[in-house]
This record gives structure tokens, sequence and C-alpha cells, in this order.
């Protein structure tokens, strides 16, 4: 199932993109402007990479979790606690900060190729 990551920081898209092709994962990157929610129901599941502090990432999130069949992990940046508490009540499956996710990104682009959709 390919990964779909909704991030518009052009280097972090760039960087997360490489680090896929290098281990062979399929990365859809989500184009601007397009829904988180529908782009999850298009590709029929998996895994989705997303910015948490982008407007309306929360509301995002909390209609792909809706439509079922979608993990979510979430970045931020490390100082951001509130928004960390309110992207898990919103149904983030995962909540990393950027400085995390980069250290460990091919462990969560394996995990997000690996992981079976909830519900499925």
């Amino acid at each position: 199932m390919p990964v779909l990551v909704a991030v518009r920081d052009l280097l972090f898209r760039s960087r997360i993109h490489a680090a896929a092709e290098r281990l062979g994962i399929d990365v859809r990157l989500l184009p601007r402007g397009t829904p988180l929610s529908e782009a999850a129901r298009a590709l029929g599941g998996g895994t989705v990479i997303a910015d948490l502090s982008e407007p309306g990432a929360l509301d995002e999130i909390r209609a792909a979790k809706a439509g079922g069949g979608v993990r979510v992990v979430g970045f931020l940046g490390h100082l951001e606690v509130d928004l960390a508490r309110a992207a898990a009540a919103a149904g983030a499956d995962e909540v990393l900060s950027r400085g995390e996710l980069s250290r460990r990104l091919d462990d969560v682009l394996r995990a997000a190729a690996d992981a079976p959709a909830p519900g499925g």
C-alpha cells in the first residue's frame, strides 16, 4: 500500500521522497490544495504522513479517520505540546517531532509501508 505524504515544505517533501525511493517504498505526494481525507479515500487507505502545523490539518485527520482504513503519522515542532495533544485527540495514530521524524525516517517509512490498514 502506498504511503501518502501531506507535506508542503518542499525540502522535507524531497527528503521523504528520496528516502522512500532509496528504500523502494511507494509514496504519493499530496498535490497542493488536495484535501488529505479525499486523497486517502482515493488510495483506499494506508498510511498518511502529515505536517500537523498546516492550517486545517486536524480537521482533515478527523475526516480521514472517519472514512476508515487510514493510519496517520503526524509531525510538528518539538515545542508544540498542545498541538500534539490535539492531534492525538483528532485521531493521529502517531505524533512525532519534526526532528524525531527526520532521525527515524527510514523506520517510519518501512513501518508505514508494512502496516495493514486500521480495521483491515
